[in-house]
């Protein structure tokens, strides 16, 4: 596949004319070309947008208001890959093309449906993943219900045959918006649900949660559409937009992560954009600011550079490993398995956790994501 044919530059080569304050962004960033995907040192960032809607002011919108802001550190390579002209297939296997030049792929879509090729192009690498999103409800369907490309992306990704699907995690949603049958289904799937009233009593809680997952979908339905007006459902509840940069940072400093993607506005409203683009750009800068402050992990539980809490628990016959890293202070926890199929699973069976699950284990209780682990290792 020629990447560099299926790339429209058009708004990117327009933009990069106008003069841009020293030191924004707008400055520093290069098109996505050929020279950019092979140089030594890849660019960290590669936006990337896909169009249904040939007319899509809002994502243009976007990129002039990224480009105006300041660059969270000199040592940031962003580039722009434009718009991309290619089928679901070709995408898919642009994205695995960006991550493989050693650069993570922001895309950037009204479309919430593209979470379903990014998640495709870790398949065409048989690659297992933990995917998360940051949504007001699961999009979910009944296998009974007529399929809807742009509100059940996640069904097409739990019924994707072969599938490469370790984990699934739902950060923000609301309950009157969810349908108790499809929290059940997460539920019994052993996956993470986390509901936004909680998530907002102390969000540093799911910062684990963003640690573990190689690729986020961000909707900004999810964010109230007092924050966000061109939200599609214009909910009057959900994230504050200090809020959402926050998780996208936490999305950003994670070493896992590999992909990123922010979708869910409305194509049809024209009025009071201004506002939201400058929002979805800003969420880009919080994940960048993240990203260019990653802190090493090292290697997880090596003596020299982590403190080994060894615990034992009476409700099952394994030993329940814990790890504090010396210098970022950052906690993970070790889930055994005697599955020997596990081993294809072996990156999953070290997990990020906070200094609670510890105090938890401490009591004798069993942390929740310990044990949905274990159960997925079974």
């Amino acid at each position: 596949m020629n990447l560099v044919a299926l790339l429209d530059l058009q708004n990117v080569n327009e933009l990069k004319e106008q003069f841009w304050p020293q030191g924004s962004i707008g400055e520093v960033i290069e098109a996505y070309t050929l020279d950019q995907m092979i140089q030594e040192d890849s660019p960290h960032l590669v936006l990337i947008s896909r169009l249904k809607d040939e007319n899509d002011f809002f994502i243009y919108g976007i990129r002039e208001n990224l480009y105006n802001l300041f660059s969270p550190s000199k040592s940031l390579r962003i580039a722009d890959a434009g718009s991309f002209k290619g089928s679901d297939d070709e995408f898919a296997n642009a994205i695995l093309k960006i991550r493989d030049y050693g650069s993570t792929p922001v895309i950037i879509s009204a479309h919430q449906y593209n979470s379903f090729q990014i998640y495709t192009s870790y398949c065409l690498e048989e690659q297992t993943i933990n995917l998360c999103s940051v949504d007001a409800f699961p999009d979910l369907q009944s296998m009974s219900e007529e399929n809807n490309e742009n509100n059940y992306w996640l069904t097409k990704v739990i019924s994707h045959s072969p599938n490469y699907l370790f984990n699934y995690s739902i950060i923000g949603y609301q309950s009157y918006l969810s349908d108790p049958s499809m929290l059940k289904t997460l539920e019994k799937m052993n996956f993470d649900i986390h509901r936004l009233g909680q998530v907002r009593q102390n969000i540093s809680h799911v910062e684990p949660v963003l640690r573990n997952s190689d690729v986020l979908s961000f909707d900004c339905s999810a964010i109230r559409c007092s924050e966000f007006p061109s939200s599609i459902y214009e909910e009057p509840n959900g994230f504050y937009a200090e809020e959402a940069c926050r998780l996208m940072r936490y999305a950003g400093l994670s070493n896992k992560l590999s992909s990123l993607g922010i979708f869910g506005w409305s194509l049809t409203k024209r009025n009071d954009t201004v506002s939201s683009e400058k929002l979805v750009a800003q969420l880009i800068w919080h994940f960048a600011d993240g990203l260019i402050n990653r802190i090493p992990d090292g290697d997880i539980g090596n003596s020299n550079d982590y403190t080994i809490y060894n615990l034992s628990s009476e409700k099952i016959h394994e030993e329940i490993v814990f790890y504090k890293n010396k210098w970022n202070g950052r906690w993970w926890m070790r889930v055994p398995s005697r599955n020997l199929e596990s081993q294809k699973f072996k990156r999953h069976q070290v997990v990020p956790c906070n200094p609670e699950d510890y105090n938890q284990a401490m009591q004798g209780e069993l942390p929740e994501t310990w044990w949905q682990t274990y159960q997925k290792l079974a």
